[in-house]
């Protein structure tokens, strides 16, 4: 639940009020959506005067509070309504956001006060501006290689219905959180979907579910990883990520394949800095949404390093200091906690 102040919840009525898409009915189902909380739209009155509605949506998401343990109902409505508005607007709900932990703010660009380069064309040469991010085309390719073995998770079961993401490590194995699979009573009621994206024409593609086999189920909440051996062998068709022989180092590059709130799969890889490591976590700036626990944290080279599994501000245990930042479990602590037999399976 989120507490918010008079004051707050004045100032954010009247900030909700002039956005023009929450204007009508139909423009604030279609933020919802987008927001990732379509499963709420059908118990929101989104009619009526617009202040009087988007009072109704901050007292109701307010109220909802959290729609997984890291990110709060209302925090994802500001995070989406910021994209939409100015540098002042952005501002309060960053603040507002950060007070509340709702979840991570949108980051604003810094503002260029002044051009510092030479002012002749003919003197301007090409440069590396804050960070290489040149690739070979191939890296796209390798990107693509590497996304077939991801799959969107969804589980309906009779205590509720929730999506996570999940990869293949084997051609029978599929790795993804704790938090997403917790039980072995959830196998039966969970779909593992691969090829749950668009094509290049924003079509989608045709889909491929696989179920549980029922076998192998380890969990570590802990480690917050379970372990999951599917039927069929699906990774024949999909194939499986390699592991990394190491973790990243702070300053690296990682790249995260998921299905963010839930969509078609989507990949970040842009903004993606690895801000800090030990031996358990590794911490980034990569974008990430719910609907994306259990998403493989991917090197530069398409090795999976870290299972992604928690967002917002986070601690840094070697400091205590608290950053907005993304959090997986890396690789390497998961392995140690896998019987020989099974660490000898993955790929």
């Amino acid at each position: 639940m989120v507490e918010l102040t008079v004051e707050e919840r004045q100032r954010l009525v009247t900030l909700l009020a002039a956005v023009p898409v929450l204007g009508s009915p139909s423009g604030r189902a279609e933020i919802l959506h987008l927001a990732g909380l379509g499963d709420l739209v059908p118990h929101i009155d989104v009619e009526g005067p617009t202040l009087v509605a988007v009072s109704r949506l901050v007292t109701h998401l307010s109220a909802y509070g959290r729609v997984s343990y890291d990110h709060e109902a209302l925090g994802l409505l500001l995070n989406v309504v910021a994209t939409l508005t100015g540098k002042e607007q952005q501002d309060f709900l960053a603040a507002l956001l950060l007070r509340h932990r709702m979840m991570v703010p949108v980051s604003p660009a810094p503002a260029v006060t002044a051009w510092k380069g030479a002012t002749s064309p003919g003197l301007v040469e090409e440069k590396i501006i804050t960070a290489n991010t040149l690739r070979p085309v191939h890296f796209l390719e390798q990107a693509l290689a590497a996304a077939r073995s991801v799959c969107h998770i969804v589980v309906e079961h009779r205590t509720g219905h929730w999506t996570g993401t999940g990869f293949l490590v084997a051609d029978d194995l599929l790795l993804t959180n704790e938090h997403v699979l917790p039980h072995a009573d959830l196998l039966g009621s969970a779909r593992f979907v691969f090829n749950y994206e668009d094509d290049s024409a924003g079509r989608p593609r045709p889909v491929h579910e696989a179920r549980a086999a029922g076998r192998l189920h380890l969990t570590d909440a802990r480690c917050d990883f379970a372990l999951v051996e599917l039927a069929e062998s699906p990774g024949r068709q999909w194939g499986h990520l390699e592991i990394s022989g190491a973790p990243p180092r702070p300053g690296d590059r990682v790249n995260i394949v998921q299905h963010p709130a839930g969509r078609p799969k989507q990949i970040a890889f842009q903004s993606n800095f690895v801000e800090y490591v030990d031996a358990d976590v590794v911490q980034y700036v990569t974008a990430t949404l719910p609907g994306s626990s259990g998403a493989p944290v991917l090197t530069d080279d398409w090795r999976v390093c870290a299972v992604h599994h928690a967002g917002g501000n986070l601690q840094e245990p070697a400091t205590g200091s608290y950053y907005y930042r993304n959090e997986g479990i890396l690789l390497s602590r998961i392995l140690r906690e896998l019987p020989p037999d099974v660490r000898s399976r993955l790929g």
